[in-house]
């Protein structure tokens, strides 16, 4: 008798569903009563964290550099086993009962507790839930997304977020939750690694949303002077945040004269992470010995002049575009992921003129 036939039959028998999970805690339990959570949650990237040929690629770079801990360190967030899933499955959020500190993945699982969920109703799908504050809380993403080591790895996401004015809501939901029955995808910035052409082209349209209504750039004049000023006004952490040293973020920018003639400015500012070694740029954290951020925290603006270009013919427009990668191309390439670079989109965020 397998195990489902014998929970319908206790059911039928006006028997009260049991604690736990007795059709099973992996994701494709789940998928039978939840299809369309379970195809949204798929191709997220909770449930590709295990599979991202990123983090496999650097996982040797980790352990070289680092030690066989750190990798085992990163292992515990990106494939943290939790009901069996390799990667951040259902119960990783929806049977987390509380953590051991807010940062390094220490979440409590309980599997014999009743799930997480909108509803103490029991329920005809294999399991009671019951509502618990911590699956829509901050300190619940916090735990895998505040990152102290190994090595130079620091992710103060959640900290970050505590300090903003965003932090009353207490939720992260408000700008990472995808809409209608695609909640579980969540919205980020990394590519759907894999995903058919469609899929890539929307999760790359709600990237560049995701950006845009966290950074906002003008182009303006000050003492004769032509600035552009970039300001953090939309997002709860610092603009990149999380793992800033695979982020790229960078405003290009061209004087266009009366003659139609261009002068390009590329790489006026960035605000991805510096990775030095002795002074010098790295490509990999790993071979990093100084990473400096260079974020913007929420409600932080810099400013950056934008100098005549020599010869032009007055009158002069200047025009900026901001511009974001989810991963350095110079990453993608000392990893030797090449191939897979043109599934990492670059993202043109917003113009001002």
């Amino acid at each position: 008798m397998t195990r489902r036939l014998a929970w319908w039959l206790l059911w039928l028998a006006g028997c009260e569903p049991p604690q736990g999970l007795p059709l099973g805690s992996r994701a494709g339990d789940c998928a039978p009563c939840h299809a369309e959570i379970h195809e949204a949650w798929s191709t997220s990237r909770h449930g590709q964290s295990a599979g991202s040929p990123v983090f496999q690629a650097l996982l040797p770079h980790v352990e070289r550099s680092w030690g066989l801990t750190s990798r085992e360190r990163c292992v515990a967030c990106h494939q943290p086993g939790h009901g069996g899933d390799a990667s951040v499955g259902c119960v990783s959020c929806h049977g987390a009962v509380g953590n051991r500190g807010e940062f390094n993945g220490a979440l409590e699982i309980d599997l014999d507790a009743p799930l997480a969920g909108p509803s103490p109703a029991a329920h005809r799908d294999a399991h009671r839930t019951a509502p618990r504050p911590l699956l829509t809380s901050a300190s619940l993403c916090g735990t895998c997304h505040e990152v102290h080591g190994p090595g130079l790895l620091e992710e103060p996401t959640l900290t970050e977020y505590r300090a903003s004015p965003f932090a009353a809501e207490d939720s992260c939901l408000s700008c990472h939750r995808a809409p209608g029955p695609d909640l579980h995808r969540f919205l980020g910035v990394d590519p759907p690694w894999g995903a058919p052409p469609a899929e890539a082209a929307r999760a790359a349209e709600e990237s560049r949303k995701l950006w845009a209504r966290a950074l906002h750039m003008e182009v303006i004049y000050k003492s004769g002077k032509a600035l552009v000023r970039l300001e953090n006004r939309g997002a709860g952490h610092a603009v990149p945040t999380g793992v800033v040293f695979l982020r790229d973020v960078w405003v290009d920018a061209f004087w266009e004269d009366a003659a139609g003639t261009r002068f390009e400015v590329p790489r006026l500012m960035e605000l991805g992470a510096l990775l030095e070694r002795g002074g010098q740029p790295v490509a990999l954290v790993t071979d990093a010995d100084r990473v400096t951020p260079r974020g913007l925290a929420p409600g932080e603006g810099r400013e950056v002049e934008v100098p005549g270009p020599q010869g032009a013919r007055a009158p002069l427009r200047l025009v900026a575009t901001l511009k974001a990668r989810a991963i350095r191309a110079s990453t993608m390439s000392a990893l030797g992921l090449e191939r897979e670079d043109a599934q990492v989109p670059e993202l043109h965020i917003a113009t001002a003129r």
